[in-house]
């Protein structure tokens, strides 16, 4: 038996050996919760929204929150039903019989409360120029679930009008989020069809045998589908952001053939050096020391992504829970059905050996001379080789310093949908902000009166004369248009007549308004942010308060809670991160740098994540067109998630060297060992995550794209110029301090181990047993 198994006492050695002992209970408990898994994925598909950029307590949420309680009918979005014929006018009879039909329909269907028909509008604002298309607007009521859960059927009703030459697009913030929930769908598919069959190439490389390739394939597909049945039960108490499907497939895929790659590897070394041994104690060992690392990686992990709870806006929060969740699952997974696997395979994981591969399926020592010849020659040039890769990562980061963030409505993803085609007709034809108008609500604390009346007048009448509005909906547009006076008389006259048309102008006890307001520009441009920006500085009438809402107004909100929060969800991250690595290096020295390694990482993301989408530099060669800025919401959830993967390379390469330098008090020696031992299965695990995350740019939604092109190129950076080039120049030139811990902060620090090699030799432990302190400094807890 070899040394290695020397675990029995670790809480993690049990697990492991008990799995392995009762491997049918294991797998077949795994199969009852797949079944089960796999029976509520229909669930979370089906409870998907379109990116919700809602913060609680926001003037946009205020804004919706009135419009729904205090109007008739409860209005909570504007949508626009598009009618447009290549060949024939709006007042042709056919297309005012496609009108007429398309109206009734909507009229009749549950959650509409609102059609106004184009054909009765003022000055013919809902006729195109050119008279060949109409807008049919449309009130919708009910929250976003549910009215996004409403587009499919409203457009299903409207494509039974449209004929041959008239064709009905339904779109608006609703039908866009329904498009890119769709849209989202195919693209995972078909990024999963090219990323699974790259990574099992890429195992093939690593292991050298289909079995031991195949194996972490398998039980990250596991992970997934347990991941996503577990969010689907979820799903009965909660809705969540498409864009959590994306993320969690991207992220279950990667860390769950990723975790499953580190304990197969150390299993096959535990076997090749364990020969003849229990395989019980073999899977103990493995778990008593891979899989402690794999616990103590995913937990970092998931403390990470948990900062995002701290941010105001279900989205974020959405998020959060999605990945740790994800996280989670396959913590569980890794840690209870892999074991019980790998009982089950013993010895035959090595079987199937791909020709010419032998190299890969046993023992390595080329590739490890390699890797130690390179840490050799960067230790001998620790200064010029480290400051040519600081400087290659500060200058890649540099872009970063103009990153500015923006919200896409996904038009563009879904520009073959009716939504995308509907938009683009409106921003063809008629003002782009007409589809996703602007609300603002005016909340009064008593009836409107003359007086009032004049007052909103004024304001509607400074409003619809500002350069960037194209039109103003409001009560006294309404009632100069019907009688020719704004007073209170004609307000009562108003109400007895108006019916529907009045109920989204008026709130039912006569005291709140609304204006509606169409920017001549879309809802994700700057000049329509700008124009709600000037919207909430204007002064309400007296006694008055108002909202501004809408997509636009959510845009703004969201940016403005991302930048109140993100001192603190950082803050939050690098404290308990920083905590974490103290614990598991003992070394205040180490802790820090492993921090400044991963914002090293994350900045040259960034900075790469800007120079490409921002300022376009990739346009033609990722197959988009640049907005000019990032999706407000990624760069946050992109550092949480990438911090957390940075942790996992940090983990398993210090944690090496400092059993080394436990053995040898030996520096030079320890660098070289944990790079020598860890870098292969690094590059093999980094290369997975990578062509993970890239199969994820071929999809046509913008975020999506963002997040995996950040992801791949982080964890590229990451285990080349960081982990093999940075952090051994680095621990080379500060030498002993590398693992320096005062006496104090030493005494009371409880002690996480996360060794994964062999026993420390007698000669470097004390007489009680304890890893003999490496300096004065550092002693072991007491």
């Amino acid at each position: 038996m070899s040394p290695n198994i020397r675990q029995s006492g670790s809480l993690l050695f049990r697990l492991g050996r008990w799995c392995a002992s009762h491997t049918r209970v294991v797998v077949a408990c795994w199969l009852l919760v797949l079944v089960a898994a796999g029976a509520l994925v229909p669930k979370f598909s089906d409870s998907l929204t379109g990116s919700s950029l809602n913060v609680s307590g926001s003037q946009s949420a205020r804004a919706e929150q009135l419009l729904q309680e205090e109007f008739s009918g409860g209005i909570t979005e504007d949508a626009a039903v598009v009618i447009d014929s290549m060949s024939r006018p709006v007042t042709d009879s056919q297309v005012k019989r496609v009108v007429a039909a398309a109206s009734s329909l909507l009229r009749e269907h549950p959650g509409v409360v609102r059609v106004q028909d184009p054909y009765t509008a003022p000055d013919g604002t809902q006729i195109s120029r050119d008279g060949r298309t109409a807008l049919v607007l449309v009130g919708l009521s009910g929250e976003e679930r549910s009215r996004q859960n409403m587009v499919p059927k409203l457009q299903a009703v409207l494509d039974n009008v449209a004929t041959d030459e008239v064709t009905v697009h339904l779109t608006g913030s609703s039908a866009l989020n329904a498009a890119v929930v769709e849209q989202e769908d195919k693209d995972l598919a078909r990024a999963e069809s090219i990323g699974l069959p790259v990574a099992l190439l890429v195992l093939l490389l690593a292991f050298g045998t289909l079995v031991a390739a195949g194996l972490p394939l398998l039980l990250g597909v596991a992970a997934l589908v347990t991941a996503f049945g577990a969010l689907g039960a979820l799903s009965y108490l909660t809705s969540f952001d498409v864009f959590v499907q994306a993320v969690v497939t991207m992220l279950g895929l990667a860390l769950g053939i990723d975790y499953c790659l580190f304990v197969v590897t150390r299993f096959r070394e535990e076997l090749r050096s364990s020969r003849g041994a229990d395989m019980r104690e073999v899977v103990g060992a493995t778990m008593a020391t891979a899989g402690k690392a794999v616990l103590f990686s995913g937990t970092t992990v998931l403390i990470s992504v948990a900062g995002l709870l701290l941010v105001r806006a279900p989205v974020f929060r959405s998020m959060a829970l999605g990945v740790m969740v994800a996280v989670a699952v396959m913590l569980v997974l890794a840690l209870t059905l892999l074991p019980a696997v790998l009982a089950m395979c013993g010895t035959r994981i090595n079987r199937l050996a791909v020709p010419g591969m032998k190299k890969a399926a046993g023992p390595t020592p080329g590739q490890e001379s390699r890797w130690e010849r390179w840490t050799h020659v960067v230790m001998r040039h620790p200064l010029a080789i480290g400051a040519t890769a600081l400087a290659a990562l500060l200058l890649a980061a540099s872009p970063a310093l103009g990153l500015r963030l923006g919200f896409d409505v996904g038009a563009d993803a879904v520009a073959d949908a009716p939504a995308g085609a509907g938009y683009a007709t409106v921003a063809q034809k008629f003002a782009p902000g007409a589809a996703t108008p602007i609300q603002a609500v005016l909340q009064a604390d008593r009836p409107i009166n003359s007086e009032s009346l004049a007052a909103l007048d004024r304001l509607a009448a400074r409003v619809k004369a500002h350069p960037q509005v194209a039109g103003v909906e409001s009560v006294t547009e309404l009632l100069r248009a019907r009688y020719g006076a704004i007073d209170s008389p004609s307000l009562q006259r108003l109400q007895q007549d108006a019916g529907p048309t009045l109920n989204r102008l008026l709130a039912v006890d006569g005291a709140s308004t609304t204006l509606t307001i169409y920017s001549k520009y879309g809802p994700d441009n700057e000049r329509s942010i700008e124009l709600v920006r000037w919207l909430r500085s204007q002064a309400a009438p007296p006694g008055t308060s108002i909202h501004v809402g809408g997509l636009t107004a959510q845009t703004i909100d969201v940016a403005d809670e991302i930048d109140r929060a993100t001192p603190w969800v950082l803050a939050a991250i690098l404290g308990a991160s920083f905590v974490l690595l103290l614990l598991a290096f003992r070394s205040l020295v180490l802790a820090a740098t492993a921090i400044a390694m991963n914002l090293l990482s994350v900045g040259a993301a960034f900075g790469l994540l800007t120079w490409v989408f921002q300022q376009g530099a990739g346009e033609s060669l990722l197959d988009f067109s640049s907005k000019g800025f990032i999706q407000a919401y990624l760069p946050l959830l992109t550092f949480v998630v990438l911090f957390g993967l940075s942790m996992d390379y940090e983990v398993f390469l210090i944690s090496r060297m400092k059993e080394e330098w436990d053995r040898h008090r030996n520096n030079e020696r320890a660098i070289t060992a944990g790079v020598t031992h860890t870098a292969k299965v690094i590059t093999a695990a980094a290369a997975i995550m990578v062509v993970v995350f890239a199969a994820f740019m071929i999809t046509r939604v913008v975020e999506v794209k963002q997040m995996g092109f950040a992801l791949a190129v982080a964890v590229l950076i990451d285990a080349t110029l960081i982990r093999v080039v940075l952090v051994p120049a680095l621990m080379k030139v500060l030498g002993s301090a590398n693992w320096w811990l005062p006496r104090g902060i030493d005494r009371y620090l409880p002690k996480v181990d996360l060794a994964e090699m062999g026993p420390v030799p007698d000669g470097a432990r004390t007489e009680a047993g304890r890893v003999r302190p490496a300096s004065a400094d550092i002693e072991p807890p007491r």
